[in-house]
């Protein structure tokens, strides 16, 4: 089999990127600023305080990736950096977009 072929995604990656395509609806249907901005701030402190791959999560990190969601897709320590990166996209885009 040549490697460079597609491999059917698992059921794992599914829900990522449904969790993904779910957050940006949602991130879309905010129309308020200062709703975004803490979206933002919440996204950017996991963003520098979560270890992916470090066994043990500060609380205040724990609590914030709880209230976002992302808690049960951080475990894998790759897929996690794509995810909150690709989630920070989203938020900058839609802040830009209302700061316009």
């Amino acid at each position: 089999m040549n490697s460079l072929q597609k491999r059917p995604s698992s059921k794992h990656e599914d829900s990522h990127e449904t969790f993904l395509s779910t957050f940006e609806k949602n991130i879309l249907t905010i129309n308020d600023i200062g709703d975004v901005e803490i979206m933002l701030k919440k996204l950017q402190f996991v963003g520098t305080n979560f270890d992916p791959f470090m066994p043990e999560i500060s609380d205040e990190c724990q609590q914030v990736m709880d209230n976002l969601g992302l808690t049960q897709h951080m475990k894998n320590p790759y897929l996690a950096t794509n995810i909150i990166l690709r989630l920070l996209d989203k938020t900058e885009e839609r802040l830009n977009t209302l700061k316009q």
